[in-house]
Formats: structure tokens, sequence, C-alpha cells
């Protein structure tokens, strides 16, 4: 694969993106930094948003890591894909319930994982494949507030089609 652009040297990066880097053990993570670091006002702002929406929301660990993951198989980020959050993990997010996403009648998953996880892989393909019927559903098991997270959610989770398409990759997947 061509290379879209170079990731910036871990010498050359500010030093608050450099101490996200040291902090990080994932080499996917790591060069997603590195590939951010080109604009890293932008990326310091698209963190701070992507970070309270994925981890101070309404909807609980599980339903956010599901919503993650069903976004990141439409990206095919492999980065997006190797991680699982610690807290899904406590609250029951296996690899079985992971495998769940994108099946037809996935049995793990609770009635409202199944709505967030349809709905966030339906505005991450189609969103104009979402139908009536699809917000019903949504508004049965989540509140407006919820709703509106669940929609910034998916589309902060599509950045991983830049990263796909940037090259970054990941070893190993999980927990």
């Amino acid at each position: 694969m061509t290379e879209l652009v170079p990731l910036v040297a871990v010498d050359a990066l500010p030093d608050d993106l450099r101490a996200q880097w040291d902090a990080t053990a994932r080499g996917g993570l790591r060069d997603f930094i590195r590939l951010m670091a080109h604009a890293p006002d932008h990326f310091r702002r698209y963190n701070d948003v992507y970070g309270q929406l994925r981890f101070d929301n309404h909807l609980g660990a599980r339903v956010t890591e599901l919503v993650r993951l069903a976004v990141a198989q439409t990206t095919r980020c492999q980065v997006c894909m190797a991680g699982r959050e610690r807290g899904a993990v406590e609250q029951g997010l296996t690899e079985a319930v992971v495998a769940e996403i994108g099946t037809a009648d996935p049995r793990l998953m609770t009635p409202a994982e199944r709505t967030a996880v349809d709905f966030a892989t339906k505005l991450a393909t189609d969103h104009l494949s979402i139908t009536e019927a699809d917000k019903a559903a949504l508004r049965a098991h989540f509140t407006s507030e919820q709703i509106v997270e669940l929609g910034l959610l998916s589309v902060m989770c599509l950045v991983g089609r830049f990263s796909m398409l940037a090259g970054l990759e990941e070893a190993g997947a999980g927990l």
C-alpha cells in the first residue's frame, strides 16, 4: 500500500503528544498519535471531544464499546478493532458478544445493545437505511440525550476510515 502521509518522528512530537505516545502500549495507537501529530491542535480537540463521548456518556461502557466496535467493523480499522475498554469487559463484554456484531440474531446482547449496534452500523454504512422502526426502537431503549450521544460517538469513530486508509495496523486483538 502506498503511504498516504509519513508518520511524525517520535522525537518531533509536541510534548503533550509525546507523553500520550509514551503512555500508550499498543503500536497501532502509537502510530495513530504520530499520524495525527501532523495537525496537533485539531488532534487535541478531537481527543477531547472523543474522550468525553467515549468515557463520560450516559450509555454505559458496554454499549459504548459495542457501538465503537460496530463502527470499527465498517471502517475495517485494525487499530480500532483491536482494543477493548476495561470497563466494558468488567460489564461482561466478551469476545463471544463482540462476535455477534453484524449477525442476524445476536443472543448475548440485550435488546438495547442490539438496537445501538444496528443504529451505529447503519449510520456508518448507509444512514438512509435507518427506518422509522429503527428510530422507534432507539426511542424505546434510550433517552433523547443517549440517542444524540450514540450518533455523535458513531460519527467520531468514523475516524477509523482515515486510519485504515493511512495504512495503520495493529497486532493482536481482544481482551
